[in-house]
């Protein structure tokens, strides 16, 4: 439940504020861009912190401690952010009210993200069921995309605040009924700093392969409407058929790769998606229809990856013995894929500016195309490549092991 009430206000951050403040006030799209993503950089910046205060917290309670909280908080925030009050007046208002419970918002989700990824080392040393743990968890974030995602589209926003409120008091009841983890007195170790090279040496390809799917997913909709010239319905449809493969994906895939190498699977996973990307360069708007198949097969395999890209950080803390210290580690892994998605939208955007695509007035723009299908298939090589490189160095370290 804790996957589901993260992803329900992930997404629906970026598609519902604008809405609500360009719809009801008129304010400039471009100005709430800009402080949705001063936020998004600042957020990722508090990730690593709140990872080390997490590790630091001693109790055995302690990730009920961060995550009822910051799950309160998160949707408390959220439901101001959404119902704004009648009384502000001016620009300055609105945009210091937006901006205040839009960061609220951002740290309370980036302490409650970063508690949930770390959870599952601290609670089972058993790596079967830290499997199990993940894979649930990124299926009901799955999940939570779609239904935030489809009900932050709706023009009243008291369904999308039912919704929150209730899949918050639900997870929260759900946390506090789960068993405390054990030997709370050896919480705090110091960071075996020898390792850190190694984890670098991993983090590296998955931040690259995450940030071909940012990429990839900043110009879905321009792509499908531009280029395939398909309705902005289509576009829904379509993500909606990649968000459900994923959820398929992940539990396609779970079974099966426990029982594999994990950074073998993952760069199995890697060569799929670029081969399934290369027949878009053959679609156009004569033929835009047959891009579902290409949405299909790469949301199996990203279901595949978020799950294998999780247990390759997993395997790699518990080969260092870092198990403690798991909260400042993928704290760390979050503010590398924030940077990601900030980095993907500051660098796509205006090099198709530049190319002189603008959207909805240049139709099959092959810059567009090209950007949006070679990008991926690129960034995605050079993962691939640092993988294999990485794998002959330490593929030990990702043999299966079901204790």
């Amino acid at each position: 439940m804790c996957g589901l009430l993260v992803s329900s206000t992930s997404l629906p951050l970026y598609i519902l504020v604008p809405s609500v403040y360009v719809k009801n006030y008129g304010l400039s799209l471009a100005t709430i861009g800009l402080i949705l993503m001063f936020i998004r950089l600042l957020d990722a910046v508090t990730d690593p912190l709140f990872g080390k205060l997490i590790d630091k917290t001693v109790s055995r309670n302690k990730f009920q401690c961060w995550t009822v909280p910051s799950g309160t908080v998160m949707t408390i925030g959220y439901v101001a952010l959404i119902n704004p009050p009648a009384y502000l007046s001016n620009d300055l208002q609105i945009l210091s009210y937006m901006a205040l419970f839009t960061l609220i918002v951002s740290t309370a989700a980036g302490a409650f993200n970063v508690a949930i990824q770390a959870w599952p080392l601290q609670w089972t040393k058993s790596t079967s069921e830290q499997t199990e743990l993940v894979s649930r968890r990124e299926q009901l974030t799955l999940i939570g995309i779609i239904v935030a995602s489809t009900l932050s589209t709706s023009s009243n926003s008291m369904f999308f605040t039912t919704y929150l409120c209730l899949v918050t008091v639900i997870t929260s009841i759900g946390v506090l009924s789960l068993p405390r983890i054990g030997n709370p007195l050896d919480s705090v170790i110091v960071f075996n700093w020898s390792y850190l090279r190694t984890m670098a040496l991993i983090m590296s390809p998955l931040f690259i392969s995450a940030l071909a799917n940012a990429a990839a997913a900043t110009l879905f909709m321009f792509y499908v409407t531009d280029y395939l010239l398909l309705s902005q319905s289509d576009g829904g449809n379509l993500l909606a058929i990649y968000f459900i493969s994923a959820l398929f994906g992940i539990w396609l895939w779970q079974k099966t790769f426990i029982r594999w190498n994990t950074i073998k699977s993952y760069m199995f996973v890697i060569f799929m998606t670029i081969i399934l990307f290369v027949p878009g360069f053959w679609l156009d708007g004569s033929n835009g229809k047959l891009f579902f198949l290409i949405c299909v097969g790469t949301g199996l395999f990203v279901g595949a990856e978020l799950l294998l890209s999780s247990m390759l950080l997993i395997k790699n803390i518990k080969y260092s013995r870092q198990e403690k210290n798991s909260g400042i580690i993928l704290g760390s892994w979050g503010l590398l894929l924030k940077l990601g998605l900030a980095l993907a939208a500051g660098l796509a955007l205006p090099l198709l500016n530049l190319w002189g695509y603008q959207p909805g007035v240049t139709l099959e723009h092959r810059g567009l195309a090209l950007i949006y299908l070679a990008g991926p298939i690129l960034l995605k090589t050079i993962s691939l490549i640092l993988l294999n490189i990485h794998n002959q160095q330490h593929g030990h370290i990702y043999e299966p092991n079901q204790h």
